[in-house]
């Protein structure tokens, strides 16, 4: 069997049906998790066939000269299709930050060391410029939430999410923002038959998400989509935690 590691905070229900008997009938055993770490290491040493992961573990392994794996296919954003999100920097309403010179130091909330909206867009945002300290919190809403709340002072958050719940508009305020964010990328290994890609990206391509979910449909992945995203990256050393 084939094994497909997928990073459960990015939505793709692949452990539930009709996924379960869909992979399974193409020879692939999905497992899902939230420890990002264990799945770059994973893949570093090239352990699963197929894995749905942040675009950055992508550029991670590019960028150090591991060409194992390959783009299947690409999320995209539910209310515009594209391959393209905006991550947008927030903080409560009250809170009197005008902009980036305002946060220097503030803690913010981010999901992982792997996300691109809330760990590599404020790294992006803040290159030159004093670190934010970064404090893990729950994901997407949850981080809005933690500000409302006041576990954090901010946090970047994909736009889609931060429209998704109207009452997000009267509780906080948008003071930055980062607009070459990438979805997340469903990667194969090299090695991989044409006939088992073949079938996996059908299933991916036409598979309709709950709009509910952060990422909308896929679309067959082409390098051209997160070229300019991974320039970004390339320019960022890595933010403190």
């Amino acid at each position: 069997m084939l094994s497909f590691v997928v990073d459960r905070n990015l939505g793709l229900p692949a452990c539930d049906e009709p996924w379960t008997t869909l992979l399974a009938a193409a020879g692939i055993t999905a497992t899902e998790s939230t420890d990002l770490a264990g799945i770059d290491r994973a893949l570093a040493h090239h352990q699963p066939d197929i894995a749905y992961v942040p675009a950055p573990s992508l550029h991670r392994l590019l960028r150090s000269g591991d060409d194992h794996y390959r783009g299947l296919a690409i999320a995209t954003s539910k209310f515009t299709g594209e391959p393209r999100q905006t991550s947008v920097l927030v903080v409560r309403r009250d809170d009197p930050a005008t902009g980036l010179d305002n946060l220097a130091g503030a803690q913010c909330g981010y999901i992982n060391t792997s996300c691109t909206s809330s760990y590599f867009a404020p790294a992006i945002l803040f290159t030159g410029q004093p670190p934010m300290h970064f404090v893990a919190v729950p994901p997407w809403q949850g981080q809005i939430d933690a500000v409302v709340a006041g576990r954090v002072r901010a946090t970047m958050v994909l736009e889609d999410v931060w429209k998704t719940t109207p009452e997000n508009a009267s509780t906080t305020r948008i003071v930055a923002r980062y607009d070459n964010c990438r979805p997340p990328v469903v990667l194969v290994s090299e090695s991989l038959d044409k006939a088992s890609c073949a079938t996996l990206l059908e299933a991916l391509i036409t598979w309709a998400p709950d709009w509910k979910g952060v990422y909308g449909a896929f679309k067959p992945f082409y390098y051209a989509d997160v070229h300019g995203f991974f320039h970004d990256l390339d320019q960022v050393t890595e933010c403190s935690r």
